[in-house]
């Protein structure tokens, strides 16, 4: 065990040292490198750091715990990339624009140029605030499932979350969105090695006698695992289950501030374009993911906690050196997207949040930046250690969450009619409805339709009402999601 976390430790020391020093190297750290990155990243790092959000431990350890405890439920996962980049395709370069052109930074910067209404700001950033400290959370209960596993023993889930606190602050205050760009480089590729190559060994070193095999297993033991509801029956995941739920995530994949952040940083639209059709290709890496899942379910099929289950599976068949690779690569993979996450949190909160009226230093803000990513993280580590929900199951529940502010987003990119009163009432609703307990419970028992989706169709509709009842934007706050080349571009910038 000792050589194991060795290696785990120079992988992740290594990785966050060698990283920061490259992106800090002759770079002062002002607020929109900080941020945004300085908006100078090609192709290749924005690739990147896209991929760092979609191989993050719900990736890692989620897909394989779904396909483990369900089967057949967990493949939507295998829709959302594919799908999202279709919305992203339109969506993205026409942020990326209005952030060029205004000074954008973030989701609620983009808010308030287009509405005119700072309170409209503080109100998304709120949501969004809200929304990413349980997405932090996930990242922090996949750092826990390593820890506890592959050091069985030696690691206890308090320790483990202290350590991955610790690791996060430090990596965040000293770097920002361009060392987090890097780091999902190294990342990456250690995700990809080792996924291959326990998806290529796990059929020998199980017994079950290749991959061929593991299908073979799976279709006499369990002969319903690729056909919904799955392997559980009588649950509710349905077809309709299935389907709402991709479309619920697809709508809130861009959503998510960080999300919406990070492609600021790019140095054009093109280059988010090129992104948008070539990032989907990561998607094929699930069908590894799910396969090391079942192999986990045919050899170790009493585990307690699904999320355990691909490293627990290496924990049991690959050596020592082995194991100690795959522990550094999963503290990468929740470290990195963790610090893209509070690096968005903490800008939101300093630029939107934090006295938006008030004209402070670039120095001010970045230092409340930080305390915002202190108290976070602090938020989200309590939250880990009293929970014990599948990391599939507390992401969906985020995703709810965070879905009810594309209504106004998408809708301030398409209808000049949408208001800022619109706006407000149409995402109110929708977190009140997924966020209280009686309607989701009400819910539950009279439709498989993912909540989330739901709560969409009713913002929506609230949304259009209350714009056709009251006032609508200034023509050049129209003009930041909707530009009309006759109009001068002359929205106030963000505070």
């Amino acid at each position: 065990m000792t050589v194991a976390l060795a290696i785990a430790l120079f992988i992740v020391a290594a990785t966050t040292g060698g990283t920061t020093y490259l992106a800090r190297r002759r770079r002062r750290v002002t607020m929109s490198e900080w941020a945004v990155g300085g908006r100078s990243f090609g192709s290749i790092l924005l690739w990147f750091l896209s991929a760092g959000e979609i191989y993050t431990t719900f990736a890692f350890l989620g897909a394989a715990g779904w396909a483990y405890a369900y089967g057949a439920p967990g493949f939507y996962i295998l829709a959302n990339a594919p799908l999202g980049y279709v919305l992203g395709y339109w969506l993205l370069p026409k942020v990326w624009r209005a952030g060029r052109d205004h000074n954008v930074m973030s989701q609620a910067d983009y808010i308030r140029a287009r509405f005119g209404r700072r309170w409209l700001a503080g109100l998304i950033a709120l949501i969004g605030v809200l929304a990413l400290i349980p997405y932090v959370q996930v990242q922090l209960t996949g750092l826990a499932t390593i820890l506890t596993v592959m050091f069985h023993g030696s690691i206890g889930k308090p320790l483990a979350v202290l350590v991955g606190v610790l690791l996060l602050l430090t990596f965040t205050f000293t770097a920002g969105l361009r060392s987090s760009a890097f780091a999902s480089m190294v990342k990456d590729v250690f995700v990809v090695a080792v996924v291959v190559a326990v998806f290529v060994t796990i059929g020998t070193l199980t017994g079950l006698g290749g991959i061929g095999g593991i299908f073979r297993h799976m279709a006499e033991q369990h002969p319903h695992y690729a056909n919904l509801p799955g392997m559980q029956s009588g649950t509710h995941y349905s077809p309709w289950w299935f389907c709402s739920s991709i479309l619920m995530t697809n709508i809130g994949y861009w959503m998510w501030p960080h999300s919406f952040q990070a492609n600021l940083s790019a140095k054009s639209d093109r280059a988010i374009r090129r992104n948008a059709v070539l990032q989907p290709i990561y998607t094929l890496s699930y069908f590894f993911i799910f396969v090391i899942g079942f192999a986990a379910l045919l050899t170790l099929p009493h585990l307690t906690d699904s999320n355990t289950a691909l490293v627990s599976v290496i924990y049991r068949y690959f050596p020592q050196w082995f194991i100690g690779i795959a522990a550094g690569t999963g503290i990468l993979v929740a470290l990195v997207p963790s610090t893209v996450m509070l690096l968005t949190l903490g800008t939101t909160v300093a630029r939107n949040i934090y006295r938006p009226t008030a004209d402070l230093s670039d120095r001010h803000r970045l230092l409340v930046g930080r305390l915002a990513t202190v108290l976070g993280v602090a938020v989200a580590a309590y939250l880990t250690l009293g929970s014990s929900s599948t990391i599939v199951s507390l992401l969906l529940v985020a995703y709810s969450g965070i879905a009810q502010i594309g209504p106004a987003i998408i809708l301030s990119l398409l209808w000049r009619r949408v208001t800022a009163y619109g706006a407000a009432a149409g995402s109110i609703v929708g977190i009140a409805l997924v966020g209280i307990p009686q309607v989701s419970t009400w819910w539950s028992g009279v439709s498989s339709i993912a909540l989330g989706l739901f709560a969409v169709a009713v913002n929506t509709l609230v949304l259009v009402v209350v714009s056709l009842c009251t006032r609508a934007p200034e023509q050049a706050n129209i003009a930041v999601g909707i530009p009309d080349t006759q109009v001068p571009r002359t929205a106030p910038a963000p505070a």
